[in-house]
């Protein structure tokens, strides 16, 4: 199996105002939920935003708008711009992300520094809809983080319908860790999960302890977190993102009032990343390679691993 090392944050990690003040250490056998304060400040006027300003030039600057998908519903974001994504796609009722229209097994790539705070596997070899429709497979492995960068601090981002990821070591090793018959929701799950309208803390587990997720271990921009996964024919990788700002969400029923779902394309401004790129404050790296940018062949490899640093 194909391994990187990956570096722990810190020793123990603490979640603050974004994450609904969430402590936990990295043996994870210590989980809290308190309720969240006011932040002191929202996002910074520094960073390049649809609320903020655009950034200093424009080169390189939102290039690959062909791989938007079907965007968020625009009565679930309060903050920012309403609309955005495919023109022709109506979201279904309370949708918070857009889909980036990706190859099934395709990288994806960290969009900033950001730290690893939870995961649901919700992987499945079908899926009956409501209208009888059958969606085979139906990959819907989760991964949520709050990102570690001033420029969007207290920021949550979230992707999912991923085939599997490297900071799940434990993940395919069996089929108990890599997907069920018929899809039944969030039972595989640890850490903090967000809802459309709540954000729930799961405890450790049986279940979950046997895919050794790297919780609390930071990833950086342009890192590979996972790999694009398909539900029927439909390949893609969702992200969502909450932003903490001073004012209230008033969608929020459990958790912090003071995270808003964004509408993610319009929202951002987003740029290739390459390891010598410039990325003006506050823009996201697109969540996929583009441009010049090559990984090592080993990372196109959906078995590729993580392992910890040895301290």
């Amino acid at each position: 199996m194909r391994k990187k090392v990956l570096a722990v944050l810190v020793a123990t990690l603490v979640v603050g105002t974004a994450a609904g003040f969430l402590f936990f250490n990295t043996g994870i056998d210590l989980w809290q939920l308190t309720r969240a304060q006011r932040p002191m400040s929202g996002v910074p006027v520094t960073s390049a935003s649809a609320i903020t300003s655009p950034p200093p030039s424009m080169e390189g600057i939102n290039t690959h708008t062909e791989l938007y998908g079907t965007g968020a519903d625009p009565d679930i974001i309060t903050l920012g711009p309403k609309t955005g994504g495919c023109t022709d796609c109506p979201p279904y009722p309370e949708k918070t992300s857009m889909e980036f229209e990706l190859g099934h097994g395709v990288p994806v790539l960290a969009p900033i520094d950001m730290v690893l705070i939870g995961f649901s596997n919700r992987n499945a070899k079908y899926r009956t809809g409501l209208d009888g429709e059958v969606q085979s497979p139906y990959n819907d492995l989760e991964l949520t983080f709050e990102s570690a960068s001033p420029e969007w601090p207290g920021m949550i981002i979230c992707v999912y319908h991923l085939s599997t990821s490297p900071l799940l070591p434990g993940h395919r090793q069996d089929s108990d860790s890599y997907e069920v018959e018929e899809w039944t929701g969030t039972d595989h799950a640890l850490g903090h999960m967000f809802f459309e309208r709540d954000d729930i803390v799961f405890r450790e587990t049986e279940k979950n302890r046997v895919y050794d997720a790297f919780m609390g271990h930071l990833v950086q921009r342009g890192d590979v977190i996972g790999y694009a996964g398909s539900v029927g024919n439909h390949s893609m990788a969702p992200f969502r993102f909450k932003v903490l700002d001073t004012s209230k969400n008033p969608t929020v029923r459990l958790g912090n009032q003071y995270l808003h779902w964004v509408q993610p394309c319009s929202f951002f401004f987003w740029k290739c990343y390459g390891p010598d790129a410039d990325f003006p404050i506050g823009v996201l790296a697109y969540p996929f390679p583009c441009g010049e940018y090559q990984l090592s062949a080993e990372q196109y490899d959906v078995d590729f691993k993580y392992t910890p640093m040895q301290n």
